[in-house]
């Protein structure tokens, strides 16, 4: 695959990839390897994967009204061999908007109902590994609105998801309790809440 030198109005700096060759196909992702010319026009080689058709991802931060709690979920991540606590996320489906996506993965992933109230700019993650582009979407779940009385979660066959309620005031003993009993953080819940000043 070539790429057109888009990058070329930058004004830091020259450097852009000029074309990748696929190594490896997966089921989910595909190995690449980036030939790209850097800021001395030297060309060099880079490994990196693609999610399966680009797909980008948004992550769901849902808090509850009037309580003001949290949602935060924990599942099993292969790649880590560890259970993750993490906010609930999901991959863009073609034809999706960001908007819509968080809406169906909040249902799909804990039952409850909420509305988008904004969402971030497109983000990367880990980009010097992956191209996957993520986007957090702000939500408020009415926990007075009858769907969120008895939330009934539809998670896909072999995702074990567990859905926790948590306000700013529990979250550090929670996350304590979490790490103590071998759970690691995905870094944006960890980051997020540092930010808030709570860890």
């Amino acid at each position: 695959m070539s790429y057109e030198k888009a990058n070329k109005s930058l004004k830091f700096g020259e450097s852009s990839v000029l074309e990748e060759q696929l190594l490896y196909q997966g089921r989910w992702s595909n190995l690449v390897e980036f030939s790209y010319e850097d800021e001395k026009k030297q060309i060099r080689k880079w490994e990196g994967l693609h999610r399966k058709n680009n797909a980008e991802a948004v992550i769901i931060i849902a808090k509850m009204e009037p309580s003001e709690r949290y949602i935060i979920i924990r599942q099993f991540r292969p790649p880590t061999n560890s259970y993750i606590l993490e906010f609930p996320a999901g991959l863009v489906d073609r034809g999706e908007t960001r908007d819509q996506t968080a809406i169906r993965e909040l249902s799909e992933e804990t039952g409850y109902v909420g509305e988008v109230e904004k969402i971030s700019p497109r983000l990367y993650s880990s980009p010097g590994i992956l191209s996957e582009a993520v986007s957090f979407a702000h939500m408020q779940v009415d926990e007075n609105l009858p769907d969120n009385q008895r939330p009934k979660a539809r998670n896909e066959p072999g995702e074990f998801i567990t859905v926790f309620k948590k306000s700013v005031d529990e979250i550090l003993e929670f996350f304590n309790q979490e790490f103590s009993r071998g759970v690691k953080f995905d870094v944006k819940l960890y980051s997020y809440f540092l930010a808030q000043g709570v860890l």
